[in-house]
């Protein structure tokens, strides 16, 4: 649980701190107050990065040429701290907690595990499958440190492999091949036994949040597990990359049993993607914090209701205005 935030020439913050509780805090203001960037701050503990996905530089308050994020957090009882420093001219970053230097960005992930929803929710629907890819890692990455590991040596596999393909070095490649198919087995199964523990509940709660209407996942490896690697080269030579393995599976959402991306309306994309995180939330509720930016534009006030009679974790939301009287509601911050 995050305690405090103080942000040191971040975006619009030029020096402020922010207190939060342990429940639903609801963070209110107009447009162009910082609701975003104060969300985007808090994501930034968890993963180094902006959700945004905008580059550090573009994060630091105008004039200034760095930018500093700490917060106290509790954890198993404890407080911890954590500090993020990053210096433009230097294209430097320095993360530390408990004053001792991170040097690898994953480990913030493991310490505060985050589940953000944004207007970028259509992306993964919309999107490319790496898009669909990507959400499916980080959920199963906040429940299995043992899977956020497979992706992890998975891509460096992945790497190696591919500078061979690209510069011909046909003898090289089968004991990356060898590597490269016994990751691939691993993570296949967490991804099925994901899905298939998901499955059910998700189609009951799409129905809630669609008023009716079905929405469901499928996933499709893009090899099968008795397909010797080896068998791929030829190919993958060609094209001068990997074309099998996790990095291809297909992960597709579907509504009313067509693709989502064709037949579901831009409110229904988002509507879908809550649903899908609120399922996993619901199934497994994790340990981690969830971050919705402005999820209430695409909701009525039955929708509105049922997000947050679904949040039991802390949880940090964005709106212009909230009017509404809803006990779950912990705290308001106004910008």
């Amino acid at each position: 649980m995050i305690k405090e935030i103080s942000l040191l020439s971040y975006r619009n913050f030029r020096a402020h701190k922010f207190v939060f509780d342990s429940g639903i805090n609801l963070i209110l203001g107009p447009n162009g107050s910082g609701k975003t960037n104060l969300l985007e701050a808090i994501g930034y503990l968890s993963q180094a990065k902006s959700f945004r996905r905008v580059p550090d530089r573009n994060l630091i308050a105008w004039g200034e040429t760095f930018f500093r994020i700490e917060a106290i957090f509790e954890k198993d009882g404890l407080n911890h701290n954590i500090a993020i420093f990053y210096d433009s001219e230097t294209e430097t970053k320095k993360i530390s907690i408990n004053n001792k230097v991170v040097e690898r960005a994953t480990i913030l992930f493991s310490t505060l595990p985050s589940l953000i929803s944004s207007d970028r929710d259509q992306d993964i629907i919309d999107g490319p499958p790496r898009e669909r890819r990507r959400i499916i890692n980080r959920l199963i990455s906040i429940t299995s440190s043992e899977y956020m590991r497979l992706i992890q040596d998975y891509s460096k596999v992945l790497e190696n492999k591919n500078f061979l393909l690209r510069n011909k070095k046909v003898d090289e490649i089968k004991p990356w091949n060898q590597k490269q198919q016994q990751l691939s087995i691993e993570i296949v199964r967490h991804r099925k036994k994901f899905m298939e523990k998901i499955k059910d509940h998700f189609l009951t709660l799409s129905q809630e949040f669609l008023k009716g209407k079905k929405a469901q996942v499928t996933y499709v490896p893009s090899a099968d597990e008795e397909t010797s690697f080896d068998s791929f080269i030829k190919e993958e030579l060609e094209r001068g990359h990997s074309f099998h393995g996790p990095h291809r599976d297909s992960i597709e959402f579907l509504i009313e049993g067509k693709p989502a991306k064709i037949y579901a309306s831009e409110g229904e994309k988002r509507l879908i993607i809550l649903a899908f995180y609120f399922t996993f939330l619901n199934i497994y509720n994790p340990n981690s914090m969830v971050i919705l930016d402005e999820p209430f534009s695409v909701l009525d006030k039955r929708g509105v209701e049922l997000v947050l009679s679904h949040l039991n974790t802390q949880s940090f939301i964005s709106a212009p205005y909230f009017d509404l009287e809803s006990s779950k509601i912990s705290k308001v911050i106004e910008l």
